[in-house]
């Protein structure tokens, strides 16, 4: 149950209780003073009124303390949600970035798969590859001779094969 509303100056109602209250102390402390002033109101009236007050008092004090630790708690749950937040969007950029980066080690990879294949530095696959080269380029290569000179083979003919050929 909320008696007080949240849009009351609570600080002003309590500054005002406590004046009151601090009226009736004075008047109940002093009787002769009491006795001039207050004629309608006896003693026993103005100590129900002085308990009252101070129990209007304690009930100020301890809303004032709610209210104080609701605006904390509040405040608290702005920066949580804040937080959150900010770590949804991080979250977010994070993610674009490694979509980002993985479509470019994808490139990168197919761009070495490329250069793998055109210019194949691997020890096993660089003969059948040149050998492909050289069978897809033209047939008039003056680089390379078809047949070999002074190869073993020719070497160890004997002279009657080698007069035979000349």
């Amino acid at each position: 149950m909320n008696i007080l509303k949240p849009q009351r100056n609570i600080k002003k109602d309590l500054e005002k209780v406590r004046k009151i209250y601090s009226l009736v102390d004075k008047r109940l402390k002093s009787t002769e003073k009491f006795n001039q002033k207050v004629e309608n109101l006896t003693i026993d009236e103005l100590n129900d009124l002085n308990e009252i007050l101070r129990l209007a008092d304690l009930i100020l004090t301890k809303h004032e303390v709610k209210k104080e630790f609701h605006d904390l708690l509040k405040e608290f749950v702005d920066i949580i949600t804040k937080s959150a937040d900010s770590v949804e969007v991080l979250d977010d950029e994070i993610s674009e970035l490694i979509i980002s980066a993985e479509g470019t080690i994808s490139r990168v990879k197919a761009l070495r798969g490329k250069v793998s294949d055109e210019f194949d530095f691997e020890m096993g696959k660089t003969s059948a590859r040149r050998e492909q080269i050289i069978a897809n380029s033209c047939s008039n290569n003056l680089t390379k001779s078809s047949t070999g000179v002074y190869t073993q083979g020719y070497q160890q003919k004997s002279t009657l094969e080698a007069e035979q050929v000349i």
